[in-house]
């Protein structure tokens, strides 16, 4: 099976760090035109350099509907219109019910599911373009295996932005799948991002691995690869669906491989 998507434009938002820049990355060394989109100038900017002249960074809050437009309609401008959106950007904060304000709620929600509808909003004249071009457009939506059960390391906001995503998905796909616009939601699990491995302790990477089916943590590069999948060819008839890409962690149940052999006596 050969992915390829020469001569094609995507944006990413989130596009600066982790999942995000795995995913510019890859598009980009595919033959893509990449918009690299990030609330970090700094990040995007240094993605977009190191990928080069295929790509341009953007400075993005999602939370913006304003900006948002103004950025994917200067991107489709320069790249020559808008065959592929990604929405990665997220945020996470650490609390619990009693610790959080009504703008703690606001801001997480307007960042993790008000931004992939802003962008989605904002892209569609381009996608329903690309489609009517026969250029097979898909919108690939980036939730978490949270969407499915809770945050361990945010809050009730980030579980219920992230459970939103995946409505936004189906409901997006209905309206949208006669236009020709495929939209597609990618749940990943426990991804070892160089964030994710600075604020943690070798001891604490190594019991979460224990906790995955597969026994260790996903790769930003591997979740790379199914968003790929998603917005080629080969996905043509996949909308409004979702799949997990975490290793198995989502059926573990918090439990590890090793206390379940060994309560059966394994």
């Amino acid at each position: 099976m050969q992915i390829e998507f020469s001569g094609r434009s995507v944006a990413v938002t989130g596009g600066g760090s982790g999942i995000g820049a795995a995913t510019a990355r890859a598009f980009a060394a595919l033959g893509a035109r990449v918009g690299v989109l990030d609330l970090d100038e700094a990040g995007a900017e240094a993605v977009a350099t190191e990928i080069g002249d295929a790509a341009m960074a953007i400075a993005l809050d999602v939370a913006d509907a304003e900006a948002v437009t103004q950025a994917l309609d200067r991107l489709a401008e320069v790249q020559g219109g808008l065959d592929v959106l990604v929405s990665n950007a997220g945020i996470l904060r650490a609390y619990t019910m009693d610790d959080m304000g009504p703008q703690d709620w606001a801001r997480v929600l307007a960042t993790n599911l008000s931004g992939p509808f802003h962008c989605l909003h904002a892209a569609l004249p381009h996608l329903r373009a690309s489609a009517q071009a026969g250029r097979g457009p898909a919108v690939i939506n980036v939730a978490s295996t949270t969407a499915k059960s809770i945050s361990r390391h945010g809050g009730i906001d980030y579980t219920a932005s992230k459970s939103g995503i995946l409505g936004l998905t189906r409901h997006a796909a209905y309206e949208l799948g006669p236009s020709g616009i495929r939209v597609v939601t990618v749940c990943p699990g426990p991804t070892l991002t160089s964030m994710v491995a600075a604020h943690n302790t070798e001891e604490r990477l190594a019991a979460t691995a224990r906790m995955i089916p597969l026994g260790r943590w996903v790769q930003p590069e591997e979740i790379a690869d199914v968003i790929l999948f998603f917005a080629s060819r080969h996905a043509a008839m996949c909308t409004g669906t979702c799949i997990e890409v975490d290793g198995g962690s989502l059926i573990s149940n918090g439990v590890a491989h090793d206390d379940y052999l060994q309560r059966r006596g394994g």
